[in-house]
């Protein structure tokens, strides 16, 4: 299966996401997106993508999936932060301490979607005297999908199922897979569609130059670390949580951007960071399944925030370091940044 915008096994690195703690003194407007409504401001959202086929029940868990995962199980919602950071995936942060460094918020998007973000990442490691990764490859035990979920295409209007039929037609499934798709497989596959392959990926391309440069290369994660942070997954009880009102709302939603996996990458691409994640909460609030929580995205987190700042200081003036860190951790005001900032550091958004 492949879970969306952020989960396909890539070059080196494509981790966690997501984002909480850290005090918020002041909460903003949030601004409208696509999604909302023309009266009412409801819920802007990000997304990624979900492609799957129910042509086996095991599911290999790499740490594709952790990439994702996290994102969506912290998105906040409070979906609004420092004006700078609204259109941005690079920041600069000088912390207290000495700490000093350039953070990126990688995504699950295909380096060729995203080749102006592609060539400032580069730039950026290039210049970097050594690099921080939120953690390694990793692979899980396969999960086993119970067959026994039930098809949600019977439960659904006539017409709405009509329609999902078409669009997951388009992806080449098979009318036998069709009807017999359970309803978290249906809203995967909706909020994937129109997902470019991500493989090479934004950060899997940087994280290989870094490694095709000889920079020293520190993992915040261990496996241990994350082994420890595993949690496991009741499929049954996400797939009870999407029900006809789910798709609808897909459905709604395909209709006012298109697909939604190719939206989500435009934002991405547009780095509209914040808009992106307000997206991805949205869709939480409305039952989609973006991602699994596989991980205890919350303990996650913690650790990062915890080990950033030691890891990023150096007692050589220029010693700078890149970090690769899943954009859902870096946007909200509850996220990564803006706990350090709480915490004296200064960040500049740079690109």
């Amino acid at each position: 299966m492949r879970t969306s915008f952020i989960g396909a096994r890539e070059p080196l690195n494509e981790g966690l996401s997501g984002n909480n703690h850290g005090r918020v003194t002041k909460r903003k407007r949030r601004r409208r997106t696509a999604l909302d409504p023309a009266q009412p401001e409801q819920g802007p959202h990000s997304a990624r993508s979900a492609r799957n086929k129910r042509t086996s029940s095991v599911m290999p868990l790499s740490r594709r999936h952790f990439v994702g995962i996290t994102a969506s199980a912290i998105a906040l919602a409070c979906k609004s932060t420092a004006a700078q950071d609204e259109r941005a995936l690079f920041w600069r942060i000088e912390t207290p301490d000495g700490g000093r460094g350039v953070v990126f918020g990688y995504a699950r998007v295909a380096a060729a979607v995203a080749p102006d973000v592609t060539k400032d990442g580069l730039r950026f490691v290039e210049s970097a005297k050594r690099v921080l990764l939120d953690m390694n490859n990793a692979r899980f035990p396969a999960m086993k999908i119970d067959p026994s979920l039930p098809p949600l295409l019977p439960k659904l209007d006539p017409a709405r199922a009509q329609q999902v039929r078409s669009i997951l037609a388009s992806m080449h499934m098979s009318p036998a897979q069709l009807e017999s798709l359970p309803g978290f497989f249906i809203a995967s596959l909706l909020y994937a569609e129109g997902q470019t392959n991500p493989a090479p990926s934004v950060g899997g391309v940087i994280a290989e130059r870094a490694k095709a440069l000889g920079r020293p290369m520190t993992v915040l994660l261990e496996a241990a670390d994350v082994e420890h942070l595993r949690k496991p997954v009741d499929f049954a009880r996400i797939d009870h949580s999407v029900n006809a009102a789910t798709i609808e709302f897909l459905l709604d939603a395909r209709q006012r951007v298109g697909p939604i996996g190719a939206y989500s990458e435009g934002l991405y691409r547009e780095r509209k960071g914040e808009e992106l994640e307000s997206f991805v909460q949205t869709m939480r609030e409305h039952g989609v399944p973006e991602s699994q929580t596989y991980l205890d995205a919350e303990a996650a987190r913690e650790m990062l925030l915890a080990r950033l700042p030691a890891a990023m200081r150096s007692p050589q003036s220029d010693d700078s370091a890149f970090c690769l860190l899943p954009i859902g951790m870096l946007t909200g005001p509850k996220s990564i940044l803006a706990t350090l900032r709480d915490r004296g550091a200064h960040t500049t958004s740079v690109g």
